[in-house]
């Protein structure tokens, strides 16, 4: 699971620069620091690097979230954040599977989704 930083380094690596990823997201220079320092942001800004990161605005929310919290909030957040990963997952193999309609194919998908299921 990525953190905020993570997605700040993504970011200053597509702008070149935390200054030109602050200007891209059109927020201070200053506040791209405070978050490389506390590791934590708001929403707003969340959805601002994922839209300028071409990525889900849900999964940078969530990193945003578990950031803030605490205890069994953070667990929480945490485990919706695997369930989703998971659910991608699956989705992807479906995907996949209808791309290839080979019974070997269904059957490779069959035991990925058992195993995945006996994960959750």
């Amino acid at each position: 699971m990525k953190t905020i930083i993570d997605y700040l380094d993504d970011l200053k690596e597509k702008f070149g620069s935390d200054n030109k990823a602050a200007n891209a997201l059109n927020i201070a220079r200053e506040r791209i620091s405070q978050v490389r320092k506390r590791g934590q942001l708001g929403d707003e800004t969340a959805i601002k690097i994922a839209d300028a990161l071409e990525i889900s605005r849900d999964e940078v929310l969530i990193a945003a979230a578990i950031a803030r919290s605490e205890g069994e909030v953070k667990k929480s957040w945490e485990n919706i954040s695997k369930h989703m990963g998971i659910a991608a997952s699956v989705t992807l193999a479906s995907a996949l599977m209808l791309t290839n309609s080979s019974a070997g194919a269904f059957s490779d998908f069959a035991t990925f989704a058992y195993r995945v299921c006996i994960l959750c």
